[in-house]
């Protein structure tokens, strides 16, 4: 199998995805101006790609769960299929998707 090497773009894009999943008080702050403020180099087409991306992922960690999530199978086979469909995602991000994977198992009982 191939790897393709990130490039600065997959790694601000990460950057992105963190920042769009994050909790805590900076979650009361609406997705949009969280990254406008965080990406200003970013223009709103780019920011708004990001998110529609973003809403994918979010649909695939809810699929992930769904089919028993971290319950049923591996970190390993999870990056795979993150790393398949969404390229860009780096460790970091891939960490924060296998989390919500995980609280959404539990929290919904899968």
């Amino acid at each position: 199998m191939l790897h393709r090497k990130p490039s600065a773009t997959d790694h601000q894009k990460s950057e992105a995805y963190l920042i769009y999943t994050e909790w805590g008080p900076d979650r009361r702050i609406p997705r949009p101006d969280r990254l406008e403020a965080l990406f200003p180099g970013a223009d709103g087409a780019t920011r708004a790609a990001w998110m529609a991306d973003f809403d994918q992922v979010e649909r695939e960690i809810w699929r992930f769960a769904e089919s028993g999530g971290p319950r049923l199978h591996s970190f390993e086979d999870f990056k795979k299929r993150l790393r398949a469909a969404f390229p860009f995602m780096d460790d970091h991000a891939l960490g924060r998707a296998w989390s919500l994977a995980t609280y959404y198992t539990a929290h919904e009982g899968y």
